[in-house]
């Protein structure tokens, strides 16, 4: 009976924690998409990653290609006018786009290809640029497919990069539209372990949620199995008194910072959970 209950309180909190981290992504596709953040987050990467932070060059030729940026006329001369930016970047794309700006084609030699890069890219700021190429159409001995092949692979080690500082921006809104959510729907982690160990019957009920379950279809399932959670007369009066506040403080806390994890990760968790449970006695 004691170890029924812990799986239950466990249960309980697992699938809060799984439901909010799905109402936090979605929160944060929105924001996302409304803001531009991953856009903007590309489009800083590329500028960084061709040595520079205007909107010149080779970033402007890029940009404006149809191969990279296919939603525009291409007609863009400063970064206002680039009203539409690409949330994601094919890196064979990326690579012709930048063979076809400097003018890489097959009729060249080696020497003659190397000159166009440094016709390209001239002054101090594009050095490492400039050996980065050269050295490309070096080994890859002037075979413009070759070339298109390294310069697709270093556009991809560098996006990698940029997905990583992207992930820790999101992951930062993420805890704190996860601490603004917790405490509007008043998912207050310390208040629901409290009560699935007085009342571990709520989760006898329980079923384990379909892979690709949605945000909403999770609340409503919270919802069903009376799981406490949201705000009424009774929750607000908890919440006010002292020192029960600082119990709610905490439990959105914990609340926010297990969105951290992911919901793939409490999905996965709750399954685990859920097939322990199935294996012991009826």
């Amino acid at each position: 009976m004691f170890g029924s209950t812990i799986l239950d309180v466990a249960l309980g909190v697992i699938f809060t924690f799984l439901t909010l981290s799905l109402v936090t992504s979605a929160a944060i596709e929105v924001a996302a998409s409304a803001s531009g953040w991953r856009a903007d987050t590309l489009f800083i990467g590329v500028k960084e990653l061709l040595n520079t932070d205007a909107f010149t060059g080779l970033v402007k030729d890029i940009y404006n290609h149809a191969a990279v940026n296919p939603r525009t006329m291409g007609t863009a001369q400063t970064e206002q006018e680039l009203v539409v930016k690409p949330s994601y970047i094919d890196p064979n794309q990326f690579a012709s786009a930048l063979l076809d700006v400097m003018q890489l084609v097959p009729t060249l030699d080696v020497p003659q290809l190397q000159d166009r890069v440094n016709n390209a890219l001239p002054g101090p700021n594009n050095a490492q640029l400039r050996i980065m190429l050269n050295g490309i159409i070096t080994r890859a001995g002037g075979n413009v497919n070759n070339i298109r092949t390294d310069v697709a692979d270093w556009f991809n080690t560098g996006m990698d990069r940029i997905a990583g500082v992207y992930k820790r921006r999101t992951q930062l809104w993420g805890v704190l539209i996860a601490l603004v959510l917790a405490i509007l729907l008043n998912l207050d982690t310390v208040k629901i372990a409290e009560v699935l160990w007085d009342q571990p019957m709520i989760m006898k009920g329980f079923v384990a949620p379909p892979a690709g379950e949605t945000a909403q279809q999770a609340l409503d399932q919270l919802q069903s199995l009376q799981i406490p959670f949201g705000w009424n007369a009774s929750a607000w009066n908890y919440a006010t008194s002292f020192p029960n506040c600082l119990y709610v403080i905490a439990g959105w806390l914990i609340s926010a910072v297990a969105t951290l994890f992911g919901a793939p990760f409490w999905f996965d968790a709750l399954q685990k959970f859920v097939q322990l449970r199935g294996a012991g006695s009826k």
